[in-house]
């Protein structure tokens, strides 16, 4: 049995970088919305079933996938990783975007190990099938470019949600005020009405301890609001008529994250 190679390293390495990222994911997400809704006990359970079969795959290539036997198993163990990024790429588009977003590094960190263990899976499985060609130098640096700008990514990420975090969009002096509550991934209330000569200065609360935002397509608007952090958005229509607002964050408008400002 020969020693493990440096393809196999980084894939076992990626696999447990997926797992802490998923782990980030639910006590970020999903712990402290626990017992808000059934769907966020529901959603718990499969992410965590996901966390344990991520942390079995890692352990077994840690420690058993190191000699030439089953090389199968180098492509067969990264399916998981790519099923679960997949069954997910909804909810991963906006956090991916906002580098300001409290999930921004976990994500960011699950899409480029699951990247890395495509790769490196597939070079692995052709090491193991002809040791011969192993990886060279060109290889081994180019997957240590990958990992430091995985880790600046990330590293940026937390910067950017610290600097973001309480971030307000006044364009415009209000004229009068009003309060929107974001709670149990719901917005509260869901209508408000204004006079088109007027501008809404909007506070938006969000008492959940994850984050959400204030999204309106038609006036250009685009807010993110941190977890348990209130942000002042000033509204200011363009003409009479029903305005719609929502959250942007996926699934988030299909749990009621949405309503209407009737301009008169």
């Amino acid at each position: 049995m020969r020693n493990r190679t440096f393809a196999m390293t980084v894939y076992a390495i990626a696999y447990w970088v997926l797992a802490l990222a998923v782990l980030g994911v639910i006590v970020v997400a999903f712990l402290p919305a626990l017992g808000t809704s059934p769907e966020v006990a529901a959603v718990l359970t499969l992410v965590g079933g996901f966390l344990i079969v991520f942390v079995l795959c890692a352990a077994v290539a840690t420690f058993v996938l190191s000699g030439s036997r089953r090389p199968w198993l180098r492509l067969v163990l990264a399916i998981p990783a790519v099923a679960f990024v997949l069954l997910n790429a909804p909810y991963l588009v906006y956090p991916l975007t906002h580098p300001a977003d409290s999930l921004f590094p976990a994500s960011f960190a699950m899409l480029v190990a699951t990247i890395v263990l495509v790769v490196t899976g597939g070079l692995a499985y052709r090491e193991a099938r002809d040791p011969s060609r192993a990886a060279g130098p060109r290889t081994r640096l180019a997957t240590t470019v990958v990992g430091a700008i995985t880790v600046g990514a990330v590293a940026t990420g937390l910067l950017a949600g610290a600097a973001g975090a309480g971030a307000s969009q006044l364009a415009a002096s209000p004229t009068t005020t009003a309060t929107l509550v974001a709670e149990g991934t719901k917005f509260l209330p869901t209508s408000y009405s204004m006079s088109s000569s007027d501008v809404l200065g909007l506070f938006v609360e969000n008492r959940d301890s994850i984050s959400h935002s204030f999204d309106i397509d038609s006036l250009g608007i685009h807010v993110q609001v941190p977890a348990k952090a209130t942000v002042v958005v000033a509204i200011k229509p363009a003409s009479a008529g029903p305005i719609q607002f929502y959250c942007a964050i996926g699934g988030h408008k299909a749990a009621g994250m949405d309503g209407t400002i009737d301009v008169g």
